[in-house]
């Protein structure tokens, strides 16, 4: 054996070497690289005793029909979840930068792809790009800065799940369809939302599980609201609960909403919270046929607790006793002249 082919070997060796220390160092992913036209180079480093992984990202935007951004990825097919706590060390920078659980088509800048984003300012959304080259729309959370997400692609629906401190992932409301074809990539992402700098975003406890089915399971029930910007589509939850409510009538100021649940009318305002309870008095079998009179002072409501059928009745705005409006039943509320 020569010196020159000795070296060629040595090298070779070398280089698989390498390459299989760079895969090792990723942890549970395969590889990393920048997404569009960053000005600042990205990077990964992976804590395989904490299990962490700290991420540096460039880029203007994940939005509208490109991305830039440093991305930490694997393929993968069927049905799938990615989970994981996010941290920003430096809570300066810009306020929409952002750090993300991505699934992707591909690796191209203006990519289908969904993820679940939490920006330095906290806010955090279900955003998507469901056609390659497509506009980015977005689902966002009414609960700022949690601390743990989740994206779940089941079928073609994906979800988002959040959690605070010391809390359970439970499902952020909202979702949307998207079809990938697989194989598809799945990873973490991190956006500067700044050309001209990088930014860091710690993840933690990350984990990739694949979806088994229970073909016996029941059903799990879950009731989202949500408002829609009507010329982005954009859509941002309200209240979401694991329990069916339905009918949202909007006040006539703007302030909040009146939906029905078990039979009670509820009050909830449109920044979101903990729905409130209108007295509907001896009126405790509400359907869905409610609403609210032109002028905004009184409650329409389409109730059975008298004669086990539907009677329609009036009373005030803010609750009390219902007065009779149909003297025959089945009678339901429609509209108000």
């Amino acid at each position: 054996m020569n010196n020159s082919f000795l070296k060629l070997f040595l090298f070779f060796l070398l280089g698989i070497q390498l390459a299989y220390s760079q895969e090792s160092n990723l942890g549970i992913f395969q590889a990393q690289g920048d997404i569009g036209k960053v000005g600042k180079p990205g990077s990964v480093e992976f804590d395989p005793v904490n299990g962490t992984y700290k991420i540096t990202g460039g880029g203007t935007n994940m939005w509208f029909t490109g991305d830039e951004f440093h991305f930490i990825w694997k393929k993968a097919s069927g049905d799938i979840s990615l989970s994981a706590n996010i941290t920003w060390p430096d809570t300066m920078g810009n306020p929409h930068k952002k750090a993300c659980l991505i699934i992707r088509q591909s690796l191209d800048t203006n990519s289908a792809y969904a993820d679940a984003a939490l920006h330095g300012v906290g806010l955090t959304s279900l955003q998507y790009r469901d056609k390659k080259g497509d506009v980015t729309r977005e689902i966002q959370s009414n609960v700022n800065a949690p601390s743990k997400l989740q994206i779940e692609k089941v079928g073609n629906y994906v979800f988002m799940s959040i959690a605070k401190d010391g809390e359970p992932l439970h499902p952020a409301g909202g979702s949307f369809r998207i079809k990938f074809t697989e194989p598809f990539y799945i990873g973490l992402g991190v956006c500067a939302h700044d050309n001209s700098v990088s930014e860091t975003a710690i993840f933690s406890n990350v984990k990739i599980t694949n979806i088994k089915h229970e073909t016996n399971g029941s059903p799990k029930l879950e009731s989202t609201l949500e408002t829609i910007n009507i010329e982005s589509k954009d859509r941002r939850v309200v209240y979401t609960a694991e329990k069916h409510f339905e009918a949202p009538n909007w006040s006539k100021d703007g302030k909040y909403f009146l939906f029905n649940s078990e039979g009670h009318i509820f009050k909830l305002p449109v920044t979101g919270g903990e729905p409130q309870e209108v007295n509907t008095g001896s009126a405790v079998k509400c359907n869905n046929d409610h609403g609210i009179s032109p002028d905004g002072t009184q409650l329409v409501i389409s109730d059975q607790s008298e004669t086990g059928s539907s009677i329609i009745y009036t009373l005030p705005i803010n609750g009390g006793t219902p007065k009779q409006i149909t003297p025959n039943s089945p009678s339901y509320w429609h509209g108000w002249s």
